[in-house]
């Protein structure tokens, strides 16, 4: 549902996807602002409040945007947000944050499962990986979590 008004109050915490139709490029604009709608432009849905992830909580997006060492988003040559097609990004407890065109909230926010002491989780590796300490992990890896 676009929204076909020239003048978009965002308020703080909410964004907009806004459509440049020369050059067919999504991009995000994050409130709080007043936002003035070129001729050129559409914008996509209403303002949508932020994903809010809090403290002991996670959520996944698929399709999550490329950052780069520092942590910011990377754009190709046209403007448009790189993806990672296919992938699946587990995002935990952080400031609010947008989704970019194209990201996806696959798993709404979730409480993380508590270990309990003299109990484990049995996790098995989905995807190859390496873990904080540096060591590879290949998918099919299997191990247990121990808590608390």
């Amino acid at each position: 549902m676009a929204t076909e008004e020239f003048i978009i109050r965002i308020p703080p915490y909410h964004y907009i996807h806004v459509l440049d139709q020369n050059s067919n490029v999504s991009r995000v604009e994050v409130g709080p602002k007043t936002y003035i709608r070129q001729d050129n432009e559409r914008v996509l849905f209403a303002p949508m409040r932020m994903v809010t992830v809090p403290p002991r909580h996670y959520c996944t997006v698929a399709n999550p945007v490329s950052r780069d060492a520092q942590g910011l988003v990377l754009f190709d040559v046209t403007g448009q947000v790189r993806l990672r097609h296919a992938d699946l990004e587990i995002r935990l407890a952080q400031d609010p944050f947008p989704l970019y065109p194209g990201e996806v909230l696959e798993k709404d926010i979730t409480p993380l499962q508590v270990v309990l002491p003299n109990t484990a989780l049995h996790l098995k590796a989905l995807l190859d990986f390496e873990d904080k300490d540096g060591d590879k992990v290949v998918a099919g890896d299997e191990w247990l979590f121990e808590g608390p």
